[in-house]
């Protein structure tokens, strides 16, 4: 499922009603199809952290819901619910989640990751494992140095010029990696709560959906608000948000989420817990 389709779908639409959600956001451009116009709905509110921090929001009932790194599925300290509607996704190269070094990775011995997302650091944890079977040292990425011989690194900076082949001949799109092991997509967050608050949940499913699909069909308004601003030339933005990013938990994506996170059990990382199904619209 692209963002652009054909405009009847949203004919008629009407934004569900919602009291009050305190939502915690993600500013980096793929989340924008999502939250644009939000901050002008009555009763919501929105906190912007890097996603690795929304899960602490939660945790410190900050907000009500968060898109969080869906690993946190299994790291979050509190019984789970998420949402099946408007998750970040892939199906092959994501473009803002990639693997940097500046030597072939039988060769590296450590990489430096960058401390924004808990999924992508799992899902480098994985392929490590199961795709090239190497077992480098994984540590913290505290700034970009001629130390540095290999790093991970998410969102929008990934997209700076001064990350070049010249420096860094070795560049991985974790996404790519992730399709070539299992052939499935690959879900990076989901909207997540706390179980015990279904019905605000229900309401704020709703809400997103409605959004989401707005959004779709004021792409080009999306972009032209929020691109220059995260640091993206108009023309990569549209072909990003457009194709590289999906926002639709369909069966294949189910299906990589599920053999991520059963991936992740076997590794250690997170509590063996079940996790629920989806709140849907």
């Amino acid at each position: 499922m692209t963002l652009l389709e054909p405009a009847r779908e949203v004919t008629g639409l009407q934004m569900p009603e919602l009291d009050v959600a305190r939502l915690g956001v993600v500013s980096f451009l793929n989340t924008q199809p999502i939250i644009y116009g939000l901050e002008g709905l009555k009763g919501v509110s929105m906190q912007p952290a890097p996603p690795s921090q929304l899960i602490d929001l939660l945790c410190r009932d900050e907000v009500d819901l968060a898109l969080c790194s869906s690993v946190d599925l299994l790291q979050a300290p509190f019984d789970p619910a998420w949402l099946e509607t408007a998750p970040l996704a892939c199906d092959g190269p994501t473009r803002t989640v990639r693997l940097f070094s500046r030597r072939p990775l039988d060769r590296v011995t450590t990489i430096h990751c960058d401390t924004d997302s808990h999924t992508s650091v799992a899902l480098l944890r994985v392929l490590l494992a199961e795709h090239w079977r190497i077992d480098p040292d994984i540590r913290p990425l505290e700034r970009v140095c001629a130390d540095v011989e290999a790093m991970l690194l998410i969102g929008d900076k990934v997209m700076r010029p001064e990350f070049t082949s010249d420096d860094w001949p070795v560049q991985i799109d974790l996404g790519a990696a992730w399709k070539d092991l299992t052939g499935l997509p690959f879900v990076f967050a989901v909207w997540m709560g706390r179980r015990d608050r279904q019905e605000l949940l229900q309401r704020v499913c709703r809400v997103l959906d409605h959004q989401l699909r707005l959004n779709r069909h004021r792409l080009s308004e999306v972009v032209a608000a929020r691109a220059g601003q995260l640091g993206w030339q108009s023309r990569d933005a549209h072909s990003y948000l457009s194709s590289s990013i999906r926002y639709h938990m369909g069966t294949a994506e189910r299906a990589g989420l599920d053999a991520f996170l059963r991936r992740v059990r076997a590794l250690g990382i997170g509590h063996n817990r079940s996790v629920p199904e989806p709140i849907s619209p």
